[in-house]
């Protein structure tokens, strides 16, 4: 058993067992004071009770925590929010600085049982392994731990830190939580078979249903851009060509992109590939632009890459 790094070096994420909103609060006051004393960005997702035991705590030190609602951080697939929070290293405005989040397992929110915070965990390995980010993911001593140890690298207890037993490497754990099928849904306001010869009108397609949708004029033209990047890539990685359909739901516009392809590549669009790298950066662009990426692919039943824009932008942390 040993303290965690004051300054890891890359990404560090941890859980943290509490018996109770006050132990928890205490538990993580001091790292919070200590980060908001070097001037580190600190954001804290957690439910109402352990919010007002940590904010009694920490006092006026609260008022430098980023507090948000898990209801609204958790309505977008797991691999959408570990973006987010590795994102939070955008944050940092001193030399040497380092993010820090809180995100507690709460496992009452809807659809989020096991399966979403064991995604969202591995998740989180693979986008802040290179990042000055911490992530503390507090969890009861009363709950099962084997998930847990087996999805967190590093384990905080009284007796101090410790690796996670059965901790298994992100491109193996993952094999074992894939993601739900895509939800139907329903009719689309659009529907084009795309190849080489139409990629410009995919783009006026996106262009003519976003702008009627009500997006803001630069969130059209990132959609446009991102639909284009997914529709090339099929165009250029796939089969050479694709169907693109779109639908305007209550508070988003969905664009979806499918070919008979298959995309070998286990977290699709969550970290930025190596510039040496010949796949992947479509989809990275795509998930920088758009508020949801989601990707299913499965060998003979082709790929399904689907992007979500919100009217509001509210489903990531704003910096």
């Amino acid at each position: 058993m040993v303290a965690p790094p004051a300054r890891p070096a890359g990404g560090w994420h941890e859980a943290v067992a509490f018996d109770g909103p006050v132990d928890l609060a205490t538990r993580i006051a001091p790292r919070i004071t200590a980060a908001t004393v070097l001037g580190d960005p600190v954001l804290a997702v957690l439910a109402h009770e352990e919010r007002g035991a940590l904010r009694a705590v920490l006092g006026d030190t609260a008022d430098h925590v980023r507090f948000l609602d898990p209801a609204d951080v958790h309505t977008v697939p797991p691999f959408t929010v570990a973006v987010g929070w590795a994102r939070t290293n955008r944050w940092i405005t001193e030399p040497g600085g380092r993010a820090l989040v809180v995100g507690q397992h709460l496992e009452e929110l809807p659809g989020c049982g096991p399966e979403y915070w064991a995604r969202l965990d591995i998740a989180l390995d693979v986008a802040t392994a290179d990042l000055p980010v911490t992530v503390l993911c507090p969890f009861p001593t009363a709950a099962p731990q084997t998930l847990v140890h087996a999805t967190h690298p590093h384990v905080g207890t009284d007796e101090g830190v410790t690796g996670g037993l059965g901790y298994r490497p992100p491109h193996e754990a993952v094999i074992d939580f894939p993601p739900p099928p895509p939800p139907d849904l329903g009719r689309p306001v659009a529907h084009r078979p795309f190849d080489l010869d139409t990629l410009a009108e995919v783009r006026g397609t996106v262009t003519t249903v976003a702008c009627a949708s009500g997006l803001a004029p630069e969130d059209v033209a990132d959609l446009v851009l991102a639909v284009n990047e997914l529709a090339s890539n099929s165009i250029e990685h796939g089969p050479g060509a694709g169907v693109l359909r779109m639908w305007d739901l209550d508070g988003d516009v969905v664009a979806e992109v499918f070919d008979g392809g298959h995309v070998h590549m286990p977290f699709p669009g969550l970290t930025l590939p190596p510039p040496e790298g010949e796949r992947g950066r479509g989809l990275w662009l795509a998930s920088e632009l758009c508020d949801v990426l989601q990707v299913w692919s499965e060998p003979g039943d082709g790929t399904t890459m689907r992007l979500t824009m919100n009217r509001e932008r509210v489903s990531r942390p704003a910096p």
